[in-house]
């Protein structure tokens, strides 16, 4: 047999089994893309999914999912529905995707337009696309996506401005492992026109790096987070003032690690960084928040029910008092409060020129039973909730505050007959007992368990010349 006939045969051969190994991927990669368009049909109910069409070839599809967003009915004649938006996936399948590396398949996805809109879209984003991703997939389903948001500025009619310096990020998800990074480089709004006074909010460095585990929501994983924005600033013009008034928060550093122990979610989120008000300075920021034990299966029912994933009402509010005295709900709050769930800012600090703030409270539930779910729900909250809080501050700057809120309550007395009454509005709530006065400090604890509650371990509503019954601060 001649070598250029073998060669040939070879070469029909490797062919065939290229296209093979390409149907059968492609085959894989379509049903993949439709579930997961039918995936996020159900998870977000005001995303209808109203057309989708994958067009297969040997070596590349292209996959065209046409949602409609928000719950009005098509117009009469209209080609897609009101608020619809369309999303084209060209897909290249492997063992060589478009001849340009090895693995299952790639996926670029862009945002569709037709002329009119996309004459519109110009006129904010020009000739960029608005959103662009590109996603490689693994033999094994791993997959690694690239995504863009294009930048933009926008000027309104009343000379309001929006100025977004785009958005990039990376996502990989493997065998149930979820990674993300994102940067957002800047972001701001003025609105000049604004009653009573324009705002302006601008944010700076913002990076977020996350990895989840698990399936299903995001938010209902375990996992980790990290992230930091470089500043973030709102002022607010202050005309009848002269000026405006200022908040800024810089370098600010936040972290959050989430659990998930038989369907009980709990979280411990950190945030520190430095900031400043008007001309006050704040030397440093600190704060700790904690969630425990959350029922993730029961409070994405409880969620389903309050914002109504039913199709056919398209996620329409329900009226208040039908949606709480619903079974659904009443059954799905119960489970939600039978772990014992708890919120607490396990602290908040502030520093200003050595002196220091700080801030903790706790709410929660405690024992509630099938019992307590067949009474009314205050019943039930006021027998098995507890909570507390927990405030320490200078004196002397409540001193000030209080010295200011004479000035603003339009007393033309005098600096002296100001700081004089301040120092008598102090003297009387210490005196009733609701602040305690420490070595150039204030304090005020309260506390609330079993129906009672307590300003710094004394009931309030005590008959007069009764005992004092101190009750206990539930734990935090």
């Amino acid at each position: 047999m001649k070598p250029a006939i073998v060669a040939a045969g070879v070469v029909v051969v490797a062919c065939a089994a290229y296209v093979g190994a390409a149907a059968v991927i492609g085959n894989k990669i379509e049903k993949n893309m439709r579930a997961m368009a039918a995936t996020a049909q159900t998870a977000w109910p005001t995303l209808g999914l109203t057309d989708e069409r994958y067009d297969r070839g040997l070596f590349a599809a292209t996959h065209t999912v046409t949602l409609r967003v928000g719950c009005d009915a098509p117009a009469a004649g209209a080609s897609a529905p009101q608020g619809a938006i369309t999303i084209v996936q060209h897909v290249h399948y492997g063992p060589l995707p478009a001849f340009k590396g090895v693995g299952a398949a790639t996926i670029d996805t862009e945002v569709a337009m037709d002329a009119a809109t996309r004459k519109e879209v110009a006129k904010v984003f020009g000739t960029e696309q608005p959103f662009q991703a590109h996603t490689d997939v693994a033999f094994g389903g791993a997959t690694h996506t690239r995504f863009s948001v294009a930048k933009f500025h926008e000027i309104g009619p009343k000379g309001e401005q929006v100025d977004f310096q785009g958005l990039a990020g990376e996502v990989d998800n493997k065998d149930g492992t979820l990674e993300y990074d994102i940067r957002m480089p800047a972001f701001s709004i003025a609105d000049a026109a604004s009653a009573p006074a324009g705002v302006t909010v601008s944010m700076k460095g913002a990076h977020l790096h996350a990895h989840a585990q698990g399936t299903g929501d995001l938010a209902l994983r375990s996992g980790k987070s990290q992230g930091e924005i470089q500043a973030l600033e709102v002022a607010v013009a202050a005309p009848e003032e002269g000026g405006a008034h200022k908040i800024a928060l810089n370098q600010f550093k936040f972290t959050q690690d989430t659990t998930i122990d038989k369907n009980l979610l709990s979280f411990v989120g950190r945030l520190e960084g430095t900031g400043l008000i008007d001309d006050t300075k704040l030397d440093r920021i600190e704060l700790q928040g904690t969630m425990k034990r959350l029922d993730a299966i029961a409070y994405q029912d409880l969620m389903r029910q309050v914002v109504n994933t039913d199709p056919q009402s398209c996620g329409k509010p329900r009226d208040p008092a039908k949606l709480m005295a619903s079974e659904q709900v009443q059954a799905a709050l119960a489970k939600v409060l039978s772990a014992n769930p708890e919120l607490s800012l396990d602290k908040l600090v502030v520093e200003v020129d050595g002196k220091r703030a700080e801030l903790a409270y706790a709410v929660g539930i405690e024992g509630f039973t099938a019992a307590d779910a067949k009474l009314p729900l205050a019943a039930g909250l006021m027998t098995r909730g507890h909570g507390n809080l927990r405030i320490r501050l200078p004196e002397d700057w409540v001193q000030k505050s209080l010295v200011k809120v004479a000035q603003q309550s339009g007393k033309e007395s005098g600096a002296s007959d100001q700081a004089a009454f301040a120092e008598l509005m102090l003297a009387k709530v210490i005196d009733e007992g609701y602040v305690v006065r420490e070595e150039g400090m204030l304090r005020s604890e309260a506390a609330f368990q079993a129906g009672r509650v307590t300003v710094n371990g004394k009931p309030i509503g005590r008959p007069a010349g009764a005992p004092d019954q101190p009750v206990a601060a539930a734990p935090m």
